[in-house]
């Protein structure tokens, strides 16, 4: 059975969280920006009866379940003075029961392995929620390695910033708590404005004395630019990021703040963990892009030809294919999906089944992996073929723009390139300066035909700039 979870990290929904694994049950952990029609849709795909909400989440998504054509579902209000309510087609019905706990009456319960542990669901390129399947194998080889590497002790103080739909969360709890850390969560209810939520987000990291942050490089980027991270005395000693390639210019900024901070990029869809991990060092600011690095334990990863046959030689462009104790079963009720991308190998003379990730890499002689952007991030152009990676990075180069995101759109019968950016504080656009820089970098085909300003591009609950979105814009 899966019991969803509609809550912001915090006390209250990571002791949910325990309770739910230590029943034996799995968890979903629901994107609190979820649209009316996403939210029916995984609580129908999932089959949940029972969801655990804290009071700001149930408000806002009371109307939706209320008007839901679901049948039956228990809710638990998690808050000071928790309660329990029964949702009866369309009507929400208190019950009257103390919730008890008695530690006593608690059975061990033996799960193998493969038992689910829980459902992230991710929306990819389409929009449509995917759930992904993680069993406790999946979780506890990838906390295993993240302490083996990053040694966390009891002494670190661990802030959060990833949302339980976001796999970052794992570490962020599973990790820390397992160590005797601290966990410093942010109050994501509180009612404040886009600048203050990133002020008082870097007030709360300086002043609870974070040791380790785990996010994505556009939270980064908006921290420094927009929290002022890094302008006042911090106890940061590590940094990691997942999730998005962070631009060159970006990330030597954030080092040149911090120099004494390590710096790792991880790698891994949500439908594999993470796979790869590599500690910046002062050497990849002469690079154009941060490696991906070497595999993690219990990890194999391939670099696969297109036509799927054959293993790319050194500096070769290829799939990832990656398989071992981090990739998921594959995606819940929808198996046609999964056999896409679960594939067996052509490679191994006994059954060996391999994740085929959608993102192109290649190794150089020393085995090290270098990212070249994904599958869906690569279009025809007037006839010519473009990788919105290499215009996003020739557009980081431009000093007075904080962050961007190239799309291309069909209009007519062509399809054109749209730069979707923000500015840092007290910039002004410079169309000359633009047009110079991308010049210098990028072929006249492959300069975007539109820029559109924003006060700020608009993220996911990741924390990831939301391409999907902007994919739509007018």
């Amino acid at each position: 059975m899966f019991i969803g979870i509609l809550s912001h990290v915090n006390a209250e929904s990571i002791a949910s969280l325990f309770g739910i694994l230590k029943a034996g049950k799995a968890y979903v952990p629901i994107d609190t920006l979820y649209s009316s029609l996403q939210l029916e849709k995984v609580l129908r795909e999932t089959g949940m009866t029972t969801l655990i909400a804290d009071r700001a989440m149930l408000e806002k998504y009371y109307d939706v379940l209320m008007a839901s054509s679901l049948t039956s579902m228990i809710i638990f209000e998690i808050d000071d003075a928790p309660k329990i309510y029964s949702l009866q087609e369309g009507k929400l019905i208190p019950v009257d029961a103390d919730i008890q706990y008695d530690p006593d009456c608690l059975q061990i319960i033996n799960q193998p392995s493969d038992s689910l542990a829980y459902i992230l669901h991710t929306s990819g390129s389409t929009g449509t929620p995917k759930g992904i399947m993680l069993s406790h194998r999946n979780a506890l080889t990838f906390v295993r390695w993240m302490q083996k590497e990053f040694q966390i002790t009891p002494e670190d103080r661990v802030i959060s910033r990833a949302p339980l739909k976001f796999d970052l969360s794992v570490f962020d709890i599973f990790n820390t708590l397992s160590a005797g850390a601290t966990l410093i969560c942010f109050d994501w209810n509180k009612e404040r404005t886009k600048s203050n939520k990133h002020k008082d987000y870097v007030h709360l990291l300086e002043s609870e004395q974070a040791t380790i942050i785990y996010t994505t490089p556009s939270t980064l980027m908006t921290l420094m630019e927009k929290g002022d991270l890094f302008t006042k005395k911090n106890s940061l000693r590590t940094i990691m990021y997942a999730g998005e390639p962070f631009p060159i210019t970006k990330l030597k900024k954030l080092h040149e703040l911090a120099p004494k901070v390590k710096i790792a990029n991880i790698y891994g869809p949500t439908e594999t963990n993470i796979i790869t991990y590599h500690w910046v060092n002062d050497n990849d600011f002469n690079s154009n892009s941060i490696p991906l690095g070497v595999e993690v334990d219990d990890t194999e990863i391939l670099v696969v030809t297109e036509n799927g046959q054959d293993i790319c030689k050194p500096d070769e462009t290829g799939e990832i294919w990656c398989r071992g104790g981090t990739v998921t079963l594959g995606y819940l009720s929808q198996p046609e999906l999964t056999a896409k991308s679960l594939v067996r190998s052509p490679f191994h003379a006994y059954p060996a089944f391999f994740w085929r990730t959608g993102d192109y890499a290649f190794r150089d002689l020393k085995g090290t992996l270098h990212y070249k952007g994904r599958r869906d991030h690569i279009y025809k152009v007037n006839g010519y073929r473009i990788e919105i990676g290499e215009i996003e990075d020739a557009v980081a180069k431009i000093d007075f723009i904080h962050e961007s995101c190239v799309v291309v759109r069909k209009e007519q019968e062509n399809n054109i390139i749209l730069c979707h950016y923000s500015l840092k504080k007290r910039a002004c656009f410079d169309f000359l300066e633009v047009k110079k820089i991308l010049n210098t970098y990028l072929q006249s085909f492959k300069i975007p035909h539109q820029f559109v300003c924003h006060t700020e591009l608009p993220k996911t609950s990741s924390g990831k700039i939301d391409r999907t979105l902007l994919q739509q814009y007018k």
